[in-house]
């Protein structure tokens, strides 16, 4: 039996982000297109006796009861009433707080972790199940799919293959912003059937027309001019696409050619981070 294994928790962008409806519940209903990136965290999950539980990471996240991580673990383990204890380790490299999915993306390994361990394997759909209970992006990060088109709550999706590969310039402001103030304030956008056909999914000429993010319309995010300077600044470097993902604060470009870091660092004040989208997922991997 396999008692301990990692998993490569990658990021995601969102190339566009729609914010639909309000619900009298306090969740709202979007329309997004994911794109993993080659950034990742690494995560380990290790069985331990009943009664065990715990996490540790490389960095201050919060408390344990709050963490993605944790919270899935044991959403997981009570939807199988499974009373293992457990393990988590994450060695975060992609930025907390920022819409990149950090920790959904730690939610997400930490499933497909478990899964790999129980002795009662769950679906995708399932798995799926599960993480929407935890936020729009984990649906997704638990799948084995590099894109994404997804409505709903995050957790109704059409699967798509990776688009040609590019590099990714992250931007990332020394302020964060609030995602439940950043939704709970968000200005709801009409869209009707039919504005979207396949042909605007194929390739990055068809999506790049398309890329933008209510959110960084919202007033949280107005009340950051740095936001629409980064922007302005990733554009003029020759970014194809610039925006910010998820409810932010991070901004991304995307470029055919790797972009001068240093130089977009010079030119924005903020700390900069290149990597590339991703083509595929990587799988779990097994440690004993």
């Amino acid at each position: 039996m396999t008692t301990r294994v990692s998993v490569r928790a990658q990021a995601k962008l969102n190339l566009w982000l729609h914010v639909m409806g309000r619900e009298d519940n306090g969740y709202h209903t979007i329309e997004t297109l994911f794109h993993r990136i080659a950034l990742a965290d690494d995560v380990v999950v290790a069985l331990a006796p009943p009664g065990e539980r715990t996490i540790a990471c490389s960095e201050d996240v919060g408390p344990t009861d709050e963490n993605l991580a944790y919270r899935a673990a044991q959403l997981y383990c009570e939807r199988i009433e499974w009373t293992t204890g457990f393990h988590i380790e994450i060695t975060k490299r992609i930025p907390s707080g920022g819409g990149l999915g950090g920790g959904s993306a730690d939610a997400a390994a930490t499933l497909l972790a478990l899964n790999e361990m129980s002795h009662h394997t769950c679906t995708g759909e399932e798995l799926a199940q599960l993480g929407s209970h935890l936020g729009a992006d984990v649906p997704f990060l638990t799948g084995g799919a590099p894109r994404a088109l997804a409505w709903g709550r995050g957790d109704r999706m059409l699967a798509l293959p990776a688009l040609p590969q590019r590099h990714v310039a992250l931007v990332i402001p020394p302020f964060g912003i609030s995602t439940a103030e950043a939704y709970a304030l968000a200005l709801l956008k009409d869209r009707r059937p039919g504005q979207l056909t396949m042909s605007d999914l194929t390739d990055w000429t068809g999506v790049a027309p398309l890329a933008h993010n209510d959110l960084s319309a919202s007033p949280v995010a107005l009340r950051h001019p740095l936001l629409r300077e980064v922007v302005t600044t990733l554009r003029a470097a020759g970014a194809s696409i610039a925006e910010m993902t998820g409810s932010g604060s991070v901004l991304f470009g995307i470029f055919e050619s790797e972009p001068d870091g240093e130089a977009l660092e010079r030119a924005t004040g903020c700390r900069v981070v290149l990597t590339r989208t991703a083509l595929d997922v990587e799988g779990v991997r097994r440690l004993d």
